[in-house]
């Protein structure tokens, strides 16, 4: 719910919404998305533009809404592991002795 900023009455819904997405991601490398939107007072009929939400997404797969936030879950019900590649050891001293 959004108040008039003349009269105090409660809008409930925008008349007209759009995203404005930050072109450089925060210190976390979370992208932030901005919901804006275009209200009417039913009441005194002023026009006005105020952000609706906030969404911060993140290369892990976080997501936070409006300073809440949420972690993306499989199917399961599980949190998600970040995924990491095969080891792969090699012993330099091996090669070396196949060159002589």
């Amino acid at each position: 719910m959004v108040k008039c900023p003349l009269c105090g009455t409660e809008v409930k819904n925008p008349e007209k919404t759009w995203q404005l997405v930050s072109p450089i991601p925060d210190a976390e490398g979370r992208v932030t998305i901005t919901v804006m939107g275009s209200f009417r007072c039913p009441n005194c009929g002023h026009r006005w533009r105020t952000k609706v939400s906030v969404i911060k997404v993140g290369p892990s797969g976080e997501v936070e809404i409006g300073g809440r936030r949420r972690r993306k879950k499989s199917k399961e019900g599980k949190v998600k592991e970040e995924r990491r590649g095969k080891v792969i050891e090699v012993d330099i001293s091996k090669i070396l002795e196949e060159e002589l």
